[in-house]
């Protein structure tokens, strides 16, 4: 009678022990700050999409190539145009030293030559905007558009995501604000994944939800995760301490 009385407060303690476990979890989904969908700011036909959906790729990689033999040329003939301002403006300069011409005449040559710089400008920022290039490492989710096909300014091709800038968004009781705090460690056990993430409470969004009344929050993962954005887990708060009498 003893051993049952014994087991039966062994089993009572445990579940309590479990019941108190689970009061502190919450669920949780993985996040990449690094999401973007990039577009093409010419007008011109693909010529190349190096990466297909699922591939990783470096920072400064080319995601899509352009078609820009017609830029290429526009800025060649935009720099003829600044060495033959340069040549003129040079040629004003030292008839001006002559008392050959007057200084409206440089005035306006040495603007004719800012001018063409100018110009140079622009037509070299058109052809560096012929190749997508990624602005941090990641992999590609999903593309817009097709090699061989004419794009528009502005169109959207190619969908992108880091695999660095990762961080959990956590939703909990809005009760817990009483001893959550920026800094608290948080173990996340992702699902189907046999070993735990450490992570720590990054940011406690200052708004509650009035119908569940709960709270979100921001976990900062670390940087060598091997977590992907869209994964869920179970966040485990350690249980607060308690206070003092």
């Amino acid at each position: 009678m003893r051993q049952q009385l014994n087991l039966g407060l062994f089993l009572a303690l445990l579940a309590s022990g479990a019941s108190a476990q689970a009061e502190y979890q919450a669920r949780a989904v993985i996040k990449s700050l690094d999401r973007a969908v990039l577009s093409g700011e010419l007008a011109a036909r693909v010529q190349r999409i190096p990466y297909l959906p699922g591939d990783a790729f470096e920072k400064g990689a080319a995601l899509v190539e352009l078609d820009c033999a017609l830029y290429d040329a526009q800025a060649e003939k935009v720099a003829a145009e600044v060495r033959a301002a340069r040549i003129k403006s040079e040629n004003a300069r030292e008839l001006d030293a002559l008392n050959s011409i007057g200084g409206l005449d440089v005035a306006l040559a040495q603007s004719e030559y800012s001018q063409a710089l100018a110009e140079l400008k622009i037509a070299r920022l058109n052809t560096e905007r012929c190749v997508i290039k990624a602005p941090w490492r990641g992999r590609v989710v999903g593309l817009r558009v097709n090699a061989h096909e004419n794009i528009r300014q502005q169109q959207e091709l190619i969908e992108v995501v880091g695999d660095q800038n990762l961080e959990a968004e956590v939703v909990v009781p809005a009760a817990w604000l009483s001893w959550l705090a920026v800094g608290q460690p948080i173990s996340l056990q992702v699902d189907n994944l046999p070993e735990p993430e450490s992570a720590e409470v990054r940011a406690i969004i200052p708004a509650i939800d009035a119908v569940s009344q709960t709270v979100l929050l921001r976990a900062k993962l670390p940087e060598n995760t091997q977590l992907i954005p869209g994964m869920s887990a179970t966040a485990v708060f350690s249980e607060p301490a308690p206070a003092a009498e």
